[in-house]
């Protein structure tokens, strides 16, 4: 069972923990960090498997315990993606908080990239796309990215 480590409203840890899956009390939040990947002008999207909504969505997951949100970024995109990182690469562009979680919201830039061939994590990716602004925006139009996805896309990148 994963462990979460528990944050204020300023993204500080409290020194408490919980298990993936329960409530954080009143002025605790988890935290979630998420990846745009960016190569050239376009962006990579992940189609989410039908286990996991089957929605477009960008790389990332629960921070778990001990790890910063820059840690498990590059976790996320090792496990979801299969390709290794230069974490200090990592930009940190912002947060967005939903409900009980606070997203740290990160982008990685690297020309090399749309030719890499990815190692998709079944249980999470069905597939992987590299998108404009204007076909991410067709999709969230469409109603199919998840909700997470579009409030991070809308504040930061659009």
């Amino acid at each position: 069972m994963e462990k979460l480590d528990l944050y204020d409203i300023d993204g500080n840890l409290l020194g408490k923990t919980i298990f993936r899956g329960e409530k954080p009390n009143e002025g605790e939040f988890i935290k979630l960090a998420v990846v745009y990947i960016k190569s050239g002008d376009k962006f990579l999207m992940q189609k989410c498997s039908e286990e996991k909504g089957g929605e477009y969505a960008v790389t990332g997951g629960h921070v778990s315990a001990g790890n910063t949100s820059q840690k498990q970024a590059s976790v996320e995109i090792k496990e979801e993606l299969g390709f290794d990182i230069d974490e200090n690469r990592l930009q940190f562009v912002g947060n967005i908080f939903r409900g009980k979680a606070i997203f740290d919201v990160y982008l990685y830039e690297d020309e090399k990239l749309k030719n890499l061939t990815f190692t998709l994590q079944e249980e999470e990716v069905e597939d992987v796309c590299w998108l404009t602004k204007k076909e991410i925006e067709n999709l969230i139009n469409q109603g199919v990215v998840r909700e997470s996805s579009r409030q991070h896309y809308e504040k930061f990148f659009k």
